[in-house]
């Protein structure tokens, strides 16, 4: 029974840091290493819009800009464009979920994402680059991103570690996130249109920018100097003209369109600080500056919601090493603190098109057991896009204490012939320096490997097939919830027993308004079995008495 290794090789693909600074034009990562040669250097009020078009419905052009669905334009102080165009899509899609929103703290996403006290984590200070992945351990560990307001003022440069920035500010959880090709414009298209937004980085140089610095074009030869630069795609237009653009070798684009830019270099052009990319240019998508992702899902965080994780900092890698088309991994948790309602589980897989399942696996003498017959399954689909996946899981009632959460991807049936993957918080490396850009902070006893009828510790398996001290974790997270206390006389629902519940009865009594069955069991205050002007009163009474 012994397991079938993909061989494990330190120099794969490699993606570009991104550390263009604000107003400059100056300029990868596997678990393995990253090629440095590489590196050149409101509050808003709207109504959700859930439409997408199919392909063939989608329009010539759009902007969210010009339907609000946008925060204004900021100047990045840093070689932060990575916080600043992820935190843009966030607040995206948090907008056109119809969520009165703040702008958000790029300096306590950057914060976060230095070097921790304990030296794990992203090695970089401040001022240092940043990746496409950083941010999204940030928001699927949900802590961030964070209003300013809440944030503070953060002086970024006396933030020792990461470790320093309070954690509990996040006011929704990501739950969902899309990655996004370059081969799939169509996808993208219906991505800005449901989400809002798209976040994506391409090589910046000064001779592919228009003199008005509204226009940018790449073209494929261009091999000069650039930089790795991160920017919100919040629309397009199919027919803006080839005319607009700067040509750098005296190539302009074969055809007309553009995306529409939100950057992060303040109000520097006639758009506002917007500006138009061609379709065709050179790194815009690709996978250079992967991944490029929109925000799928999100939802609100209160205390009756917790989310059970392993990691803080998302994949960072994919975990495909073992060559099989059908393989389980498990994260556990000790479920003793009174959540014991599972809602949603999320993981993250590549392994597109491939069937997965979702199990609650007991443990037996403090590991997952190996006998399948005890597992009960929750939850089966289909690994239709790459990036995080959210399962709606129907209320399962988890049996307090240890216990896991184990996802099978089957990928017999997916269109590529991959090897079943999962998401997994594994180290990364420069190739050039040898030095570590990520240290993971894996233990024993998070994560398991289900193969071949026998469940092994994933720190265990990595020390044994990839000699591998560090190990990884599995990026798989249960949202559950506990039982709501009631708020009796929290008529309005607003967390508080205040006049306004007395009024909120009086409209339900004069068939004014209608209340849900949480209001209406609240709105029970004489506890009488029935809503009506007796429970106004005594609600008014209860104010009085207790405002004395």
């Amino acid at each position: 029974n012994a397991m079938k290794i993909k061989i494990f090789k330190a120099s794969v693909a490699a993606i570009a840091a991104i550390c263009c600074i604000a107003g400059t034009a100056s300029v990868g990562v596997t678990a393995a290493e990253i090629d440095e040669s590489e590196l050149v250097s409101y509050n808003l009020d709207n109504s959700e819009d859930n439409t997408t078009p199919s392909e063939s419905e989608l329009p010539e052009s759009y902007s969210s800009k010009d339907l609000g669905f946008v925060t204004s334009v900021k100047k990045q102080p840093y070689n932060d464009c990575w916080a600043f165009a992820g935190l843009a899509a966030l607040e995206s899609k948090l907008l056109k979920s119809g969520y009165n929103i703040e702008s958000m703290s790029e300096s306590h996403l950057n914060a976060w994402a230095t070097t921790r006290s304990n030296n794990k984590g992203w090695i970089r200070n401040y001022t240092g680059d940043g990746y496409g992945t950083t941010a999204l351990g940030y928001f699927t560990s949900w802590q961030g991103g964070v209003f300013e307001s809440d944030a503070g003022q953060i002086d970024i440069t006396k933030v020792e570690h990461g470790d320093d920035v309070a954690t509990d500010l996040a006011k929704y959880g990501v739950t969902g996130i899309e990655y996004l090709s370059k081969d799939n414009p169509e996808e993208i298209k219906r991505a800005i249109m449901e989400d809002g937004g798209v976040y994506s980085a391409y090589a910046h140089a000064p001779a592919c920018l228009s003199d008005d610095r509204t226009a940018y074009y790449m073209p494929s030869a261009y091999i000069s100097g650039y930089t790795g630069h991160a920017i919100e795609v919040v629309g397009w237009d199919d027919n803006y003209s080839v005319d607009n653009f700067k040509t750098p070798l005296n190539i302009k684009p074969k055809n007309p369109g553009a995306w529409l830019i939100k950057n992060s270099w303040g109000n520097n052009n006639s758009l506002g600080g917007y500006f138009w990319m061609s379709y065709e240019d050179k790194f815009i998508f690709a996978t250079k500056y992967r991944p490029s992702y929109s925000i799928k899902s999100v939802q609100p965080i209160n205390d009756n919601t917790k989310l059970y994780q392993n990691e803080i900092d998302g994949a960072t890698y994919e975990f495909s090493y073992i060559n099989s088309d059908s393989v389980t991994y498990l994260n556990k948790f000790d479920f003793s603190d009174g959540y014991n309602t599972l809602d949603k589980v999320i993981f993250k897989s590549e392994s597109l098109n491939s069937d997965y399942s979702i199990y609650y696996v007991p443990t037996d003498n403090g590991t997952p057991t190996a006998n399948t017959d005890d597992w009960t399954k929750l939850y089966s689909g289909s690994v239709d896009y790459k990036g995080y996946i959210c399962a709606d899981i129907d209320d399962y009632t988890l049996p307090e204490g240890s216990g896991s959460i184990a996802v099978t991807i089957d990928s017999s049936n997916a269109d590529n012939n991959a090897n079943a993957s999962i998401g997994v918080c594994e180290w990364l490396k420069n190739t050039s320096s040898k030095n570590y850009v990520f240290i993971n902070d894996s233990k024993y006893g998070d994560s398991y490997i289900y193969y071949n009828n026998t469940m092994t510790d994933a720190m265990e398996w990595y020390k044994t097939n990839n000699d591998d001290e560090l190990g990884g974790t599995f990026v798989i997270k249960a949202v559950t919830t506990k039982p709501e206390t009631p708020l009796i006389g929290d008529v309005d629902l607003n967390g508080v027993v205040d006049i306004r519940d007395t009024t909120a009865i009086q409209k339900y009594i004069a068939n004014i308004v209608q209340l849900d069955e949480k209001a209406m069991l609240n709105a029970d205050f004489n506890a009488d079995g029935r809503v009506d002007i007796t429970d106004a009163t005594a609600i008014q009474q209860y104010l009085a008495k207790n405002n004395d």
